[in-house]
C-alpha cells in the first residue's frame, strides 16, 4: 500500500523532513503503508545554507521518502511553487491571469558540496576577523587579504572564485553577514568590515 503524502500542518506544529509520525492518523496508518513520504515547507536553516531569503523560503518544499534515514539539504528531492502566466491577456485586461503550478528545483552549484558544518566553519572565521584585527570584506577593491570569498575557497578548494564570491553575496543579501564599521588597529581609521549575525546563521549540529 502506498500512503498519502504527509500534511506540512501537522497537528502537533512544525515537522521534520522524513518524520513518519507526522501524517495524521493512526499509527496503524503508517506501519501498513509500503511507502510513506513526508512534504515540507524548507526550514530557515536550509534556506540560509542555499541564501534564500525568508520571505521566499515559503515557496520551496522538500520531499522524502518517511521510512529512511533523512538526507542532507543538497541531496533531497526539491520543489517550488511558480506562478504560470495562462497567456489570457487583452487590451482591456493587459495583465492576464496566472496559476500557481509546482516544478522540480535543484539547488544552485554554488552549494553544491557544502554541508553546514563547513558552512559554520567559514562563517566562524569571517567574524573572527584577521589576526591583526582587520575585518574581512565583500568588496573586491580591498586587499587579498581581506576579501571574504579567500576564506570560502579556504575550506572549499574546489570552488571556483566566481562560486565563492556569489556565496559571499548571497549570505551579506540574507543578513547573515552583515556590515558594520569598525576601528582598523592598523590604520586608526574606521572602515566597514564583515560580521557574523548570530541569530541568522545556521544552528550548530548537537552532538549526542
Amino acid at each position: 500500500m502506498i500512503s498519502r503524502v504527509s500534511k506540512a500542518g501537522s497537528p502537533r506544529g512544525s515537522i521534520e523532513a522524513g518524520d513518519a509520525n507526522a501524517r495524521r492518523g493512526a499509527t496503524s496508518q503508517r506501519d501498513a503503508g509500503r511507502l510513506e513520504y513526508t512534504l515540507t515547507t524548507m526550514s530557515e536553516d536550509e534556506a540560509k545554507q542555499f541564501g534564500i531569503s525568508e520571505i521566499e523560503r515559503r515557496g520551496y518544499v522538500r520531499l522524502d521518502k518517511a521510512k529512511a534515514n533523512l538526507v542532507r539539504a543538497m541531496k533531497a528531492t526539491w520543489l517550488r511553487l511558480v506562478n504560470v502566466p495562462l497567456g489570457n491577456a487583452t487590451a482591456e485586461y493587459p495583465e492576464g491571469d496566472e496559476v500557481q503550478a509546482i516544478e522540480v528545483w535543484t539547488p544552485p552549484e554554488t552549494w553544491a558540496g557544502i554541508e553546514p558544518e563547513t558552512i559554520s566553519a567559514i562563517i566562524d572565521d569571517i567574524d573572527r576577523g584577521l589576526p591583526d584585527g582587520r575585518r574581512y570584506s565583500h568588496y573586491s577593491q580591498v586587499k587579498e587579504e581581506r576579501q571574504a570569498w579567500r576564506v570560502v575557497q579556504h575550506h572549499c578548494p574546489e570552488k571556483r572564485e566566481a562560486l565563492c564570491k556569489e556565496i559571499i553575496r548571497q549570505w551579506v543579501k540574507t543578513g547573515m553577514l552583515r556590515r558594520e564599521e569598525y576601528s582598523n588597529p592598523s590604520r586608526r581609521n574606521k572602515e566597514q568590515g564583515l560580521f557574523a549575525d548570530p541569530d541568522k546563521r545556521p544552528k550548530r549540529a548537537t552532538q549526542p
